[in-house]
């Protein structure tokens, strides 16, 4: 008679894995959802970071009624953070944004649909631009 092994537990298989292992995988981890990853065949995240990020040097695609936004920072650091926030509350596409240093200026100009315009512009105005 063949005797039938079974698969160590977790293995390949995180349904197979304990409940009480899956716990002590997430304790103090951050963000709840976003888990360590407690087996070597799969990754923590349900997609590779290579298939959710844009190729390298693309652009997002160019909206029909977009304007050009251009405004004049007091330094890089001060356009770096207005464009982070841009892109949190705004929301657009971090890519169709540039920041351009020359001598002494520093200015973002940025792709945007017209009926955004204004809303963007108080937005970057509030994180320190001026006209450019």
């Amino acid at each position: 008679m063949a005797s039938q092994t079974s698969p160590k537990q977790g293995a390949d298989h995180p349904e197979n894995t304990p409940d009480a292992n899956v716990e002590s995988g997430v304790e103090q981890t951050f963000p709840a959802s976003d888990p360590v990853a407690f087996t070597t065949s799969q990754g923590s995240r349900a997609e590779r970071p290579e298939a959710m990020m844009n190729a390298a040097g693309s652009k997002p695609a160019p909206c029909d009624d977009g304007v050009t936004l251009s405004m004049r920072f007091p330094d890089s650091e001060t356009a770096k953070l207005a464009l982070e926030a841009a892109v949190r509350e705004g929301p657009i596409d971090r890519r169709s944004a540039s920041i351009d240093l020359d001598d002494d200026r520093v200015t973002m100009r940025l792709e945007v649909p017209r009926a955004d315009r204004e809303r963007l512009d108080g937005l970057l105005k509030k994180h320190g631009a001026m006209e450019a």
